[in-house]
């Protein structure tokens, strides 16, 4: 099940190379290999110098946003974006997700993006801790939010900037996506455990 009216799909242009970033901040870390030899490591953030030394030399732990994985009543069918990436130049299938605004729990931002991005209500139950989303060249962590959705799918809360079709699939559904599709590596870690299809796994 998907969406109706979905709009046209965002246009890439071109690539370009550019030294300073508008959104994101970049920094170099200095660091010594297990030799001695001096190192250096690139990373780009959403957020500040302040929060990075945090992470690094404190240990604190800090959230960006949420990632939301929703299933109906009978947990059968889940929620699930096919998102249109200019980063990607195409489609990749992603779960909902959202940065978290200034103010803002978790939860109040999880059920606010989700409305924003299917139409649909959130109806959280589990909060998992932030993680990161990956610690090669970013240090953005969100949490998962677990919960159940109703109402209709929609397209009409969606900014000009993002080109998603909703799509409410079951196990069938999932394992066709996860075998033809592009999908992230969360989202299809996420699929594979909740509908134990992962072959690994299920040996």
């Amino acid at each position: 099940m998907k969406s109706e009216n979905t709009p046209e799909k965002l246009k890439v242009e071109g690539v370009r190379t550019i030294e300073k970033l508008s959104y994101l901040n970049s920094f170099v870390i200095d660091y010594q290999s297990k030799s001695g030899q001096k190192k250096e490591w690139e990373l780009v953030s959403r957020q500040s110098r302040e929060r990075l030394e945090k992470e690094i030399f404190q240990a604190q732990s800090f959230s960006d946003g949420a990632m939301i994985f929703a299933t109906d009543a009978s947990k059968e069918n889940v929620v699930i974006l096919k998102e249109y990436r200019v980063s990607a130049g195409q489609y990749v299938y992603m779960f909902p997700a959202g940065l978290v605004e200034s103010g803002e729990s978790i939860e109040v931002g999880s059920i606010r993006e989700f409305k924003e991005e299917t139409g649909l209500t959130l109806h959280p139950e589990y909060v998992e801790k932030e993680r990161y989303v990956s610690v090669g060249i970013v240090n953005e962590k969100v949490n998962i939010v677990y919960g159940t959705f109703s109402g209709v799918p929609s397209t009409q809360y969606q900014t000009d900037n993002e080109h998603a079709e909703i799509h409410i699939i079951n196990r069938a559904q999932a394992l066709s996506i996860l075998e033809n599709e592009e999908v992230s590596i969360r989202t299809a870690i996420l699929l594979q455990g909740f509908y134990g299809l992962n072959p690994f796994f299920n040996k």
